[in-house]
């Protein structure tokens, strides 16, 4: 049984859950310069009905060329509701920088809507154009509500 086919199961059992993520692999030359910005948005989105656990990013690279780099992992509602309301340090290579979603005290862990789009922006102290290298695995975890066909996530070995 492989694991995307024990997701299925898990999604279609009476638990009716399985766990999933959004993976890319994101070099800083992707990003879209908006000053002291650099934002993209993922190729995969959530599916509507999933509940967002939280992100865990994997700096291959350090995105330098500036004094700092911060990442904030989102959506366009909300563009740190992935990354804690916080950020993940990405200035130097690094492994294992993990933030839970929000998690509103009266609601706890709440799904998504519809289908959602994922949102990273690396924010430099002065300007992304001077911003020289980077290259981070970013990932997203969420419990599923609905059986999906997957692809196969992109991992840390992918990341080289």
């Amino acid at each position: 049984m492989s694991i995307g086919n024990a997701n299925a199961q898990l999604e279609m059992s009476d638990i009716g859950m399985g766990f999933r993520k959004v993976s890319q692999i994101v070099n800083f030359s992707d990003l879209v310069d908006s000053g002291a910005t650099g934002s993209i948005t993922l190729n995969k989105s959530i599916p509507a009905g999933s509940f967002v656990i939280g992100s865990k990013v994997t700096v291959k690279n350090g995105f330098i060329g500036d004094v700092s780099a911060v990442l904030k992992l989102g959506n366009a509602g909300d563009d740190n509701a992935y990354s804690q309301a916080g950020t993940h340090n990405v200035f130097a290579a690094a492994r294992n920088l993990v933030k839970s979603a929000i998690i509103t005290a009266d609601v706890g862990v709440i799904p998504n809507a519809s289908d959602t789009d994922i949102l990273a922006v690396v924010t430099v102290d002065a300007d992304f154009t001077a911003c020289t290298a980077g290259k981070m695995l970013i990932e997203v975890f969420y419990l599923s509500t609905n059986v999906e066909l997957t692809d196969g996530p992109v991992n840390e070995v992918m990341l080289g």
